[in-house]
């Protein structure tokens, strides 16, 4: 028997949802079909008379980069900024300016996965999403061939897609907007000497370096178009579901997640304040102050080959052997996407070339703690262990997505977080368990001790994941409380 005394063969029957139906629509911007530059702005006007699946629910694109100046393209969540939803003209989920950072700590974390097929997934080197070589000095561009007419990319709509329930009936909402900005130009890399020779020939990649002279190389989204995932249900059964429940207790509740980032140049110390319903994780992430005052070349990930390409093919060797030509898998990575603990040794511009950039071996450490209302949180100031422990605790995994070394951690995938909500898992039902500080307007600080801090060359981004409940009433009323 189940938990309500009905035996199984005999409930079947109560499990039964007739006349489901599925459709697929394609939505144009209403903001016109002409590429969108950097900093602009992407709209669509969602259906309003379905039920919405929002999380499958995303926008396809492709991109067009400077000729001839050796540029490459980040992970696709990279080249948008902020996610914005609007119902009746008032924001419901406001998003931030740096969503492009949400997204891809989650991916580092594990918790959110991308399409290496639609997703851009990985760095490119030497050739295109569509096969073609890079010869020397040329951008990854998708504007010809098979970009002529296609979309090649998608996006979903960042922690929004994550709402609860999965299916929204957009007949109780006014009207949905969603609104996507594009991201500056300092998204992207421009890199040095590709020649793309083939595999057998002599090496030719050189990635670390930056391409010279390029400093207005920039970006266009192209063909943006949002497709849409929509049922219906004939049997009016769930209409039937939400009418009575919005009849008890006069409302009904979506949840999902929105982030606040907060950006300080890294003094060693970082403190902001907050308040909110449901404070579920704090997150600390720090980016050198070059990723967003100029366009940079490809940043090497620990352990990858030193020679992306050599006279006999790659040596798939231990994660270590990160100095010698053909040892391990080439991975790159642009400068906006690494978050590097904040060390004075190694330097924030220690050597790429050489790897001394990811040369771990000074004693002395920066340790780092939070005050909540100057209680520690934890007790104590974490090491680089403890940080990546407590990091993972905060983000309920048990390893890192990216990270498989040390020091790929320190260099390339760093964040501090500490959980103040209870575990989730995504097929839990959504729980606000976070701390409340709506009557106290929190004072929240990220303090760092040890010998080895560098206090001038980093940016601290602090991302407070905070609870959101949207509340819709009878007449399409609707309440937003953070």
């Amino acid at each position: 028997m189940d938990s309500g005394g009905i035996p199984h063969v005999l409930s079947y029957g109560l499990n039964e949802m007739a006349g489901v139906s599925y459709n697929g629509f394609s939505i144009s911007p209403s903001t016109g079909t002409a590429n969108v530059l950097p900093n602009g702005q992407i709209r669509f006007a969602l259906p309003n008379n379905a039920l919405l699946d929002m999380k499958s629910s995303k926008m396809t694109f492709s991109v067009k980069t400077t000729e001839d100046v050796g540029a490459r393209l980040p992970q696709a969540s990279q080249l948008f900024s902020r996610i914005e939803v609007r119902c009746g003209g008032v924001t419901i989920y406001n998003g931030s300016n740096y969503n492009h950072i949400i997204e891809n700590v989650k991916v580092n974390m594990g918790v959110k996965k991308v399409c290496a097929v639609t997703g851009h997934k990985d760095f490119l080197d030497g050739g295109t999403h569509t096969g073609k070589l890079l010869a020397t000095n040329k951008s990854e561009t998708y504007d010809a061939e098979l970009g002529t007419d296609q979309a090649l990319f998608a996006i979903d709509l960042g922690e929004f897609s994550e709402i609860q329930p999965r299916l929204i009936d957009t007949s109780l909402l006014s009207s949905l907007e969603i609104l996507i900005t594009v991201n500056d130009s300092k998204c992207l890399s421009i890199v040095k000497a590709s020649t793309a020779g083939v595999r057998g020939s002599t090496p030719s990649v050189t990635l670390p370096s930056a391409q010279t002279g390029f400093a207005n190389a920039t970006f266009e989204i192209i063909r943006p178009t949002m497709f849409v995932n929509m049922y219906s249900l004939s049997s009016g059964s769930y209409a039937q579901a939400v009418r009575a429940k919005m009849a008890d207790i006069g409302y009904l509740s979506l949840c999902y997640e929105n982030t606040h980032v907060f950006n300080q140049s890294w003094t060693g110390s970082s403190r902001f304040s907050l308040s909110a319903q449901s404070l579920k994780r704090l997150t600390a992430v720090f980016r050198r102050k070059t990723a967003v005052s100029a366009l940079e070349g490809a940043v090497p990930i620990v352990g990858g080959a030193a020679s992306a390409i050599s006279g006999k093919g790659a040596v798939y060797g231990m994660y270590g052997s990160s100095q010698a030509n053909g040892q391990g898998i080439a991975e790159y990575q642009t400068a906006g996407e690494q978050y590097s603990l904040p060390t004075a040794e190694p330097a924030a511009d220690a050597s790429k070339e050489n790897g001394e950039c990811f040369h771990y071996d000074t004693a002395g450490g920066v340790n780092l703690n939070w005050k909540i209302q100057s209680a520690q949180v934890p007790n104590y100031f974490a090491t680089v262990a403890e940080q990546a422990e407590l990091t993972k605790h905060a983000y309920d995994v048990e390893e890192f997505g990216k990270a498989r070394l040390m020091a790929q951690y320190l260099y390339n995938f760093h964040a501090f977080a500490i959980p103040l909500g209870l575990p989730e898992t995504p097929y839990d039902k959504k729980m606000i368990s976070g701390l409340n500080t709506n009557s106290t307007n929190a004072f929240i600080s990220l303090e760092s001790a040890g010998s080895n801090r560098d206090v001038s060359n980093y940016d601290c981004y602090v991302l407070a994941c905070t609870d959101v409940i949207l509340r819709v009433g009878a007449g399409k009323a609707t309440e937003v409380i953070n």
